[in-house]
């Protein structure tokens, strides 16, 4: 599902690039044990480019692969990531272009409660995942998504959404074990976490 207007600005603003690069890249590292360096990282939902510059610069990722459901979004993270070492594309989470056990980690910058099928989406990351491989994810959970706020000014899926113990539990049913325990940042406004493909 795309953003609106107002989930645009939210999104993609320089407030929120310093929160990625400072606190959600330290979650990241914390909860992933270190950074990612010398690794194939997939991105789910690139949107201008931002998280893929978190993992390459603060993250040391080797190379990137990132994809998103609006085309313009692509656009931008282009002109951003010229000359990086990324691979930008146009998809969808539920059905990702990469061959099975082709990436070392995932990386989810709050993309997946956007999607309708979210569950899908998660056997999808378990696919490309290579054994051993880690996913790390940021998320927005159910009962946030369910205020009048986010209801009336967010274009989000109104059913099948998660909180972070149902996420956990989609994830360890397609082989994504916790590493760590789940981390609620912001006052409840986020969830973080990583997991392992076993």
């Amino acid at each position: 599902m795309k953003l609106n207007a107002i989930e645009r600005a939210a999104m993609n603003n320089p407030i929120r690039a310093v929160h990625q690069h400072h606190r959600e890249a330290a979650w990241f590292r914390r909860l992933g044990g270190g950074d990612l360096r010398g690794q194939e990282v997939l991105e789910i939902g690139c949107g201008r480019g931002v998280g893929a510059e978190v993992i390459l610069d603060r993250l040391h990722a080797r190379r990137v692969t990132a994809f998103d459901l609006d085309d313009t979004m692509v656009e931008l993270a282009r002109k951003r990531l010229h000359d990086r070492p990324v691979t930008l594309s146009v998809g969808d989470a539920c059905d990702i272009h990469q061959p099975a056990s082709s990436h070392d980690t995932v990386v989810d910058f709050g993309i997946i409660h956007h999607v309708p099928h979210w569950q899908q989406a998660i056997a999808e990351i378990a696919r490309v995942l290579r054994p051993g491989g880690l996913l790390l994810f940021e998320e927005v959970p159910r009962h946030l998504l369910d205020t009048w706020a986010f209801r009336t000014f967010t274009v989000h899926p109104r059913e099948n959404r998660f909180e972070a113990d149902e996420f956990a539990a989609e994830l360890a049913r397609h082989g994504l074990h916790g590493t760590a325990r789940i981390e609620h940042h912001l006052g409840g406004l986020v969830f973080v976490g990583a997991a392992q493909k076993t």
